[in-house]
């Protein structure tokens, strides 16, 4: 998920933006229940391969049965409203043999997948595996500063990101790839390079406010005044009935903050076990989906949930 801001002055709001999700708001405080997620966030793992001083997700350890890929293929092919598909974690690419699977699996929709990565699995072989696919790939890269960046990640790892992410520039069209930074006080100085050597080379650049809560990391949250983010904040939340969240384990939630909504802690349910189809219509995930539209976490203004 990403809160997006350009710089220190942040650009004014899309008027025209808002105006489309406060209607949306009065039509759908008129209509029929209807949870038709178009986003799909999967969770593939909780583990990582670096150990980032903005999050402690390096920290964790996977727990339970792994989620089959055949399983996510078949919940993505029953939810016919879905546009987007978004592997996170954790580090997504530990896992690259059962994205490779899912990418295969899905080929055939029109659906994009996405997938978050801090780049250091990115290799070769991967990058020449998935360039035919519909697919982006959001790199994070937070400083170009090599003796900051060892904070940055906790590893020395500077070198291996750069040469896979300059072989991807090579392979893939500038659509399918990009770079992400997460802007605090710790990083807000090294970022403006990153965001110059973004458009040299032809590369979308998005920057998110660092967030304390759910990450748990070690950074400064920096407070802008006039931001995009506050425009939103007496809307309702705008993920409620777009986005759908499944962990490694195959609990299924609205969202991944779900479980702090209070009389939502219990996911929607689980795909070893139940249909999604079955988890959509369900009276309890109708109760979490009107709980959330009146949810009032910091989550509810961040970019992806706006867009």
């Amino acid at each position: 998920a990403y809160g997006y801001t350009k710089n220190k002055k942040c650009p004014p709001p899309s008027s025209f933006r808002y105006r489309q999700l406060k209607n949306r708001d009065l039509q759908e405080d008129k209509a029929t229940y209807r949870y038709e997620p178009k986003e799909v966030y999967y969770m593939i793992t909780i583990e990582c391969n670096q150990k980032c001083s903005k999050c402690s997700h390096w920290k964790n350890k996977d727990k339970g049965k792994r989620l089959l890929p055949e399983k996510i293929i078949k919940m993505l092919f029953d939810i016919p409203s879905v546009k987007e598909f978004i592997i996170v974690g954790g580090e997504p690419l530990i896992f690259k043999n059962e994205i490779r699977d899912i990418l295969k699996g899905i080929s055939k929709t029109k659906i994009r997948t996405t997938i978050i990565t801090n780049g250091v699995s990115m290799d070769k072989d991967f990058i020449d595996f998935v360039k035919d696919f519909d697919i982006h790939i959001v790199v994070s890269i937070d400083t170009l500063d090599k003796e900051h960046w060892k904070f940055v990640r906790g590893s020395n790892s500077f070198d291996r990101v750069m040469k896979n992410f300059e072989y991807a520039t090579k392979i893939l069209n500038p659509e399918k790839l990009s770079i992400q930074s997460v802007l605090a006080k710790e990083t807000e100085k090294y970022i403006e390079n990153v965001a110059k050597y973004a458009e040299k080379i032809g590369l979308y650049h998005s920057q998110q406010l660092y967030v304390q809560e759910g990450f748990e990391g070690n950074w400064t949250s920096i407070k802008y005044e006039n931001t995009e983010a506050q425009l939103y904040e007496n809307l309702k939340c705008i993920a409620a009935g777009k986005n759908l969240s499944i962990m490694q384990n195959g609990d299924i939630f609205t969202c991944f903050q779900q479980s702090w909504i209070k009389g939502c802690e219990t996911a929607l349910g689980n795909l070893n076990e139940t249909e999604i189809k079955t988890v959509l219509t369900s009276k309890y995930t109708k109760r979490v989906y009107k709980k959330m539209i009146s949810c009032n976490l910091p989550c509810k203004v961040l970019k992806c949930n706006i867009e």
